[in-house]
Parts: C-alpha cells; sequence; structure tokens
C-alpha cells in the first residue's frame, strides 16, 4: 500500500520527525547539562542501582583529541531559544534569612511515609513548591565563594568574583501523595508536549488509529519512515508492553479483545497497545522514583517511563527548576555575563555561534555607517548593528544595543588593514562593543595576531576570536593580559578538543567571563563538517617572559594557582572533565588541565620550583599532570644533575592500565629528541635517578634509545647509569659504554 501518498499521511510523518526532533533536542540540552555537573540519577539496567548521570561510556579517545566527558553520541543539540524577560535574572546567592523560615501549626504538616527531619546549623526547614505542590524541606544555604586575600593582591582572582552555584541545595523532601500525585500527572501529561500521553509520538499514534481509524499496517509504514523517532520513544513503553501485566492497563473493548488478538508484526503489537492505553489507569509512582523524589529529584517528564507493574518511573531525575545548579548557572550566565545577553539557559546553535547571532535580538549591516575608515565587505571586514528587540533598563552591564566589528582574517587586505582600524576607531572615539575575528591562521599559521590584540582597547565588552584547528598557536592571546574584557569566547571550526590548545593563564587575568555556553561538538555531525564550538582547553602554556630570573618561580605558580585554584571554579579552567560536586567551595574535586607546555620557555628544564598545591588552602588536593612539554632544538636534550635531582616529577601521574591517552613527556622538536646529556659529572641522588627514569618511562623515542651522554671524568656517574640499565656515552662523540 502507497501509505505516503495521502496529504493526511505526509502531514503526520513530518509531524512525527519534526515533533520528535523537538522533543529529542530539548531533551538533550537538560541531559547534558545534568550529566556535565553531576547532577541527576540514572538507572542503566534492570537492576536499581544508583549512578551520576553520566553519558562517559560513549566517550572516544585518540592520542591527538581528548574527548569532553560531556559529549554524548548521537543527540541532537538543543538550539532551542526562549522569549526573552524584561526582567534580569537575580543571581545573588540566597541567603536564610531571605526566606521565612516560620513553621504553621503543626497540625497542618502530613508528611506520608517520610522520617521526621531534624535541620542542621547549616540547614533549613522551609516550604517549597515541588511540581506545582507546596511541601516541606531541609534546604542546605548555598554560602558565598570564600576569595583568598593572597589571589587577590596577586591580580589572579576574577576582578568579577564568579560563583558557580548560585542556588541552595535541596536536602530531602517531606513526600507527600499529593506530591506523589502530580508528579505523576506531569509525567502523563506535563502540558508542554513531552508527557508520556501529551507528547507527539503518542499523539500520532492515537490520530493514526483512534480518530483517522487507519489500519495498523497504514501506521506502522509511517512509523517505519521514522524509525530512529520511533525506536527513541517506544522503550518509555516497552518494559509494560512486553509484560503479561499490559492487558490490565488497556481501555475497553481492546482489553477484552488483547488475549485472542493476532498482529502482523510486533511493532503493529505496540501502535495497537499504546493507542489502546488507559491513561487514567496509571496513578501509582515506582519506589524508585518515590526513593528518588525524597532526594529532591523529581521525574522529567521526558525521561518518564512506565515500567512492568504500570507505575510511574524514569530513567534520568533531575533537581527541580529552583534547585538546578546548572540551568541556573546558565540562564545567569545567558542573561549577565554575555554582553548581547538573553533569558535562557540554552545555548547558541553552531549556526548562531558562527554568524553572531543571538536570541533575542535584531543585527543589521551598518558598514556603511564606517565608510570612511575604508573597509567594505570586499575586505573581509563587516561592522553590525545589534538591537535588543525588547527593550530593557541597562543595568548590571546589560545593554540595548552595540556594535560589532566582524573580520575575516583570511582575507588578506582585511587583515593588513585591522590593526589600523582598531586604532582609528579608538583614536575617534567610537564606542565598539564586540570584536570579532574568524579564521584566525587558517590561510597561514604563521599569521600574527599579538599586535592586532594588543590594539584593542583596554576596556573591551566582547570579543570573539575564532582560531583554525590547523594552526593552534594561541600565544598571541598574552596580548590581553592587561585589558578589562567582560566576555571572551575563543572557538574553532574545526576540532576543538585537541591537546596542543593551550593558553597562558596571563592572559586571562582581566577578562571577567570567559564564554562555556556555546556549543561544543558532538558525534551528531560528521568529523568533517565545519561547526563554530568552543575550544576546551586542556593544556596550560607559558611564555619566555614569565621566566626572566634564574629560579624565580613566581610568575608561573600564580599562573597555575590561577587556574588550579584561584578561578577553577570557572568552567574555562576546568579542562576536559568540568567540576565536582561543590566547584566553589571544593576547587581540588574539580578537573583541570592536565597539560604543561613550556615548548617558549627555553630556560625550564623540568618540574623543579613549581607548585602543584594549594597554597592557601590545604585541604584542597593537589595537582598531578598527565603531559609535559619542555624546549629543545637539538636530538640531545641537556639537563645538570642537580636539576634531575629536584626535577619533582612525582607531579606526573602514573601511567593506568588500559588508557591509551598516558602520561607523556615531550619535546618542542617532536621525535627529533632521542638523547639525554648530563652536563655534570655526580652522582644523582635516588630521587634523581627516579625523575631520569621519567625522561625514558614517558617518552618513546627516548626509551627505544635509552641512550645518555655524561662529561669525561664522570665515573661514578657513568657506574651508576649502567647499573641503571642505561647506555652511557662519554662526552658527544665519545665511546659508549655497555
Amino acid at each position: 500500500m502507497k501509505i505516503l501518498k495521502t496529504k493526511k499521511n505526509r502531514i503526520l510523518m513530518f509531524s512525527l520527525l519534526s515533533g520528535g526532533i523537538v522533543s529529542v533536542a530539548a531533551g538533550a540540552a537538560i541531559y547534558k547539562a545534568s550529566s556535565d555537573f553531576d547532577l541527576a540519577k540514572s538507572i542503566f539496567s534492570s537492576d536499581s542501582f544508583d549512578s551520576e548521570l553520566a553519558n562517559s561510556n560513549n566517550v572516544k579517545h585518540t592520542n591527538d583529541s581528548i574527548r569532553d566527558k560531556n559529549i554524548t553520541e548521537k543527540v541532537n543539540e538543543p538550539f532551542k531559544t526562549e522569549e526573552p524577560k524584561t526582567e534580569p535574572i537575580i543571581i545573588k546567592t540566597p541567603k536564610a534569612e531571605e526566606s521565612s523560615t516560620a513553621e504553621p501549626p503543626k497540625e497542618t504538616i502530613k508528611p506520608v511515609e517520610s522520617q521526621p527531619i531534624v535541620a542542621s546549623t547549616t540547614t533549613e526547614r522551609r516550604e517549597i513548591i515541588l511540581n506545582g505542590v507546596k511541601v516541606y524541606a531541609i534546604v542546605e544555604v548555598n554560602p558565598d565563594r570564600k576569595v583568598s586575600n593572597y589571589d587577590i593582591k596577586k591580580g589572579i582572582a576574577n576582578r568579577e568574583p564568579y560563583q558557580s552555584t548560585i542556588v541552595n541545595k535541596l536536602v530531602s523532601v517531606e513526600v507527600t501523595d499529593e506530591l506523589r500525585t502530580s508528579t505523576v500527572e506531569k509525567a502523563l501529561t506535563s502540558g508542554e508536549g513531552d508527557g508520556l500521553f501529551d507528547g507527539t509520538f503518542f499523539k500520532v499514534i492515537d490520530d493514526l488509529i483512534n480518530v483517522d481509524k487507519d489500519s495498523l499496517e497504514v501506521a506502522e509504514g509511517v512509523l517505519k519512515q521514522n524509525s530512529q523517532i520511533w525506536e527513541s520513544n517506544l522503550f518509555r513503553y516497552k518494559e509494560l508492553l512486553d509484560s503479561e501485566n499490559v492487558v490490565n492497563f488497556l481501555k475497553e473493548p481492546a482489553k477484552s479483545e488483547y488475549p485472542t488478538k493476532k498482529f502482523a508484526s510486533v511493532n503493529q503489537k505496540y501502535i495497537w497497545l499504546i493507542a489502546n492505553l488507559d491513561k487514567s489507569k496509571f496513578t501509582k509512582l515506582a519506589s524508585t522514583s518515590d526513593k528518588y523524589l525524597n532526594e529532591g529529584l523529581v521525574v522529567s517528564p521526558r525521561n518518564a517511563k512506565i515500567n512492568a507493574n504500570g507505575e510511574i518511573d524514569a530513567h534520568a531525575w533531575s533537581p527541580s527548576p529552583e534547585f538546578n545548579t546548572v540551568t541556573s548557572r546558565y540562564a545567569r550566565d545567558n542573561s549577565l555575563k554575555r554582553v548581547f545577553g538573553y533569558n535562557s539557559h540554552f545555548w547558541r546553535s553552531p549556526d548562531d555561534t558562527e554568524e553572531g547571532n543571538y536570541p533575542g535580538w535584531k543585527k543589521s549591516d551598518a558598514t556603511n555607517e564606517f565608510s570612511s575608515y575604508g573597509i567594505s565587505a570586499a575586505d573581509g571586514i563587516n561592522v553590525y548593528k545589534l538591537e535588543r528587540e525588547e527593550k530593557i533598563k541597562e543595568e548590571n552591564g546589560q545593554i540595548n544595543e552595540g556594535y560589532v566589528v566582524n573580520i575575516d582574517a583570511r582575507n588578506p587586505e582585511g587583515y593588513s588593514k585591522t590593526k589600523k582600524l582598531i586604532e582609528d576607531l579608538k583614536r575617534d572615539g567610537k564606542k565598539i562593543t564586540s570584536y570579532r575575528i574568524k579564521n584566525m591562521g587558517e590561510n597561514d599559521p604563521a599569521q600574527k595576531f599579538k599586535e592586532i590584540l594588543a590594539a584593542l582597547p583596554d576596556d573591551l565588552p566582547q570579543l570573539e576570536l575564532f582560531f583554525s584547528a590547523n594552526a593552534t598557536n594561541t600565544s598571541s592571546l598574552i596580548a590581553l593580559e592587561n585589558k578589562k574584557i567582560k566576555e571572551l569566547s575563543l572557538y574553532t571550526l574545526g576540532n576543538s578538543l585537541l591537546q596542543k590548545w593551550s593558553f597562558n593563564p596571563w592572559a586571562f587575568k582581566n577578562t571577567a567571563w570567559i564564554n562555556t555556553n556555546d556549543y561544543n561538538v558532538s558525534y551528531e555531525y560528521g568529523r568533517n563538517k565545519p561547526l563554530a564550538t568552543r575550544i576546551t582547553f586542556d593544556t596550560i602554556a607559558f611564555d619566555q617572559e614569565d621566566y626572566k630570573t634564574e629560579n624565580n618561580f613566581e610568575r608561573i605558580n600564580d599562573g597555575l594557582r590561577l587556574v588550579y585554584y584561584a578561578r577553577n571554579n570557572e568552567r574555562a579552567f576546568q579542562g576536559s572533565f568540568g567540576p565536582g560536586l561543590n566547584p566553589d567551595h571544593a576547587e581540588g574535586d574539580n578537573s583541570y588541565p592536565v597539560g604543561l607546555d613550556f615548548s617558549r620557555v627555553p630556560k625550564i628544564k623540568s618540574l623543579r620550583g613549581l607548585e602543584f598545591h594549594d597554597s592557601q588552602n590545604p585541604s584542597n588536593k593537589a595537582r598531578k599532570i598527565k603531559r609535559l612539554t619542555l624546549f629543545n632544538n637539538s636530538n640531545t636534550f641537556e639537563i645538570s644533575g642537580s636539576e634531575l635531582n629536584q626535577a619533582s616529577f612525582h607531579h606526573i601521574m602514573e601511567p593506568v592500565p588500559g588508557d591509551s591517552d598516558k602520561p607523556k613527556i615531550m619535546f618542542s622538536n617532536g621525535d627529533t629528541t632521542n638523547t639525554i646529556k648530563i652536563s655534570s659529572k655526580e652522582r644523582l641522588s635516588s630521587e634523581g635517578l627516579t625523575n631520569l627514569n621519567k625522561f625514558f618511562q614517558l617518552n618513546d623515542v627516548l626509551r627505544a634509545s635509552k641512550k645518555i651522554i655524561v662529561p669525561e671524568g664522570a665515573s661514578e656517574l657513568i657506574s651508576q647509569l649502567q647499573g641503571a640499565g642505561f647506555n652511557v656515552e662519554v662526552g658527544t662523540d665519545g665511546f659508549t659504554y655497555t
């Protein structure tokens, strides 16, 4: 039967496809956000076990690229935007005194099947609204983040103090029958088109079978045309559909017909059963969901399912919006940290990111207004005016309009004009809100940008830079050190997860917010498809200017501290894996960049003198690195015995069996370095010998040669090294002891 020739079925197919994609995309937003910050619970098998909702099982590693554990396979990234509101989002950390803690008469409190809750000194019992129902809960008040005087004095604290968690923590809830009923009702019909009985998937089946009276064959044909949507929604009902218990949840006359009814295929059976489910019979919440409800985690309608007992359960549970640390942070950052802010927790799509579009903002070409500066689209330079569609009161750094200068560095004419254009605009007092430089290094990896960035205004609301993944040199960013930038975005259209993406911490000294809200790659897209995505930095780098005086490691150590502790509650400084459960107060549990690059600092030979612990808060865990890159320009890496004795390679992680991304010591000239030369004659200490061994354990080329050159007359050192199994040469052209 040519089922798709009728107008009705073409419309239904389109409805299913588009509706399903919207549902999946919106769901991906919450799922990704939740998994990013360990905020939800998930059940992954028929056995009930607790697990933080993290999609790390789908992560794939290569030696040249680290996949962020926040990345999910086979999901559509959420490009949904919401209508902006005129009122700013409140970001002040809630204080205990801001909410009434007065309790009503005891006889009005009737918790069902919950133990009495006693508030501690750091918590309070308060009335909250959960799933539209008033209940009592224990809430842990979130304190403000403490910034050490040392960090302020050194200029490594954020000049605009940043707090990652801006909502209180819901410790436990006094679950009532009314709350259970409301939770079930929301799972069935959420009112937003993502519940079990009001989602597009169910509605299409209901329309096909119950409204239009189509045959099961026609319905199956429509759904086969959208197999991905069918499979991604069927699982929500399948446990019940495969159970003998399903007959008890059918409407009449289907209940009577089912025991003897025959179906041409299993999918036709599923379609018929779903179309004949009696929504009124689903009234009970599963015990697992009830347990999580007591912990303050609710059933998200789009993750709701029906188990084999006909109870409402879920595959994932999430905090209610009032206590969701992820969506609240995204919403606050999008509204107040972005220069062109909008009131939504959703991030921008790759297309909007590349084009410079924002929800709730109108963009128009204003290049002609600046024609006197000798620029044109032919040069790859455009100026745009962005205007907020719904005007707000300009406060807390929020604006209603701004000019954006867009520069394509791939265009040689535009590139050559950029520095002078910036200087001329500053000279004339032109108020430029944002500079966007695209395709940096795309045509020429040696393209220079340090002078261009140095020419930028000292106070700049927004700067967006698009680096080519074929030229990952970001050393020019150091020119931003003393510039007060409100929002800095660093993007690429290539692989945003390469280990060689690096940054000098001092480049961000005066940047208030580094945008990590926008799209960050997905397996959903082809590997070679150019998509604008934020860069994930997993390597810290320094420059020669950071180590001007011998043995003075102060600037390097302060730079390390900026990343490892002082600003480690900010996502930009958390490397590939994101925050811990308490990012503002237990920085030691957050992730951090595990690469350290000294390829631009020739005098640094090891980790000697470097600090990897929190000098201001000893309770925080120390850091260990996974990749160390040192400068070298010959086949021989020269190092003194004293340096080896103090090399502190115990700060490098130990290899983990089965991990393809093993710890490494690398050199700036790649595999050219094949020999270690010890410049002194003295025997090494036991620690020095251990550090020497690390060079050979963690570098494949050195390990293959196991060759060391020592000075003439270093007989004790030669004996020591031979005893350790090394091939030892004397001098540069000397003979080999074996």
